[in-house]
């Protein structure tokens, strides 16, 4: 599965089209061959199932993509998240008696890694990367050492303790997200509706070629894209729609220009 949703669009909606339409043209010819006479009766009998069968279809694939779409959607949030998170950590680092300079520093470092060699570990499907770094420990480090300086006040304290457990607890769920992807069984089942659909809608215009043959090239056409497009979506951090990392970068552009400062 992770080899299907790591291709590019452009790559993902000819080899749909190819199989789908492959399908299509071996239906039509085993059905001519085997068929015979009884093509007529054949006819009578795909014609009821076509609603029934488009709507199942319909409804599999609405149903499918509006789950895939939805941790799309759920990844770019925990991007910005991410992104908050660090921005309150960073101000709560400005509270009097906080060693500011240093947990900026690390939060900066930390941030760096996430966007560059922490997102590429990602896609590569290496989530324990992002917890488990030397630059997030390093982090933790840093801030949980200055929040329980005694030269801290409590509420600036807990402040820290609460952005930091904040940010951690994110970088957690962008990693299950990365690690997320579509069931290979709702895949098959998806995919099995479309086939039926096609053969079926194959069946109807078997003995009506020319013009009639737009029904079938419509289905083709539909279950297709249906199955890329919710290639596409299945995997939040790899292939053509994926989250971005901007946002993490953009905090630690603010860092590194001075804009958390007392």
């Amino acid at each position: 599965m992770s080899h299907l949703t790591s291709l590019e669009w452009w790559f993902l909606f000819p080899i749909c089209l190819a199989v789908v339409a492959s399908i299509a043209i071996v239906a039509h010819i085993v059905i001519r061959k085997f068929l015979g006479h009884h093509v007529s009766r054949s006819v009578s009998h795909a014609a009821p199932l076509m609603p029934t069968l488009g709507a199942l279809f319909a409804f599999l694939s609405a149903f499918v993509i509006a789950t895939e779409w939805t941790a799309q959607s759920s990844a770019d949030s925990t991007v910005a998240h991410i992104a908050a998170a660090s921005a309150r950590l960073s101000w709560a680092s400005t509270a009097p008696g906080a060693n500011t300079i240093e947990i900026q520093r690390a939060i900066s470092a930390d941030l760096t890694y996430t966007a560059t060699t922490g997102w590429s570990e990602l896609q590569n499907g290496n989530e324990l990367s992002l917890v488990e770094n030397q630059s997030y420990r390093n982090l933790q480090k840093v801030v949980r050492d200055s929040a329980y300086s005694p030269s801290v006040s409590t509420p600036a304290s807990n402040e820290m303790l609460a952005a930091v457990d904040d940010l951690g607890s994110t970088r957690r769920d962008l990693a299950n997200a990365a690690g997320r992807t579509l069931p290979t069984l709702l895949l098959i089942v998806l995919a099995l509706s479309g086939i039926v659909l096609t053969i079926n809608s194959v069946i109807l215009v078997v003995e009506s070629p020319g013009r009639s043959s737009f029904v079938v090239l419509s289905v083709v056409l539909l279950v297709a894209f249906d199955l890329a497009l919710l290639l596409v979506l299945a995997a939040p951090l790899r292939g053509t729609l994926q989250a971005s990392p901007k946002p993490i970068e953009s905090v630690v552009n603010e860092i590194d220009s001075g804009f958390f400062t007392r």
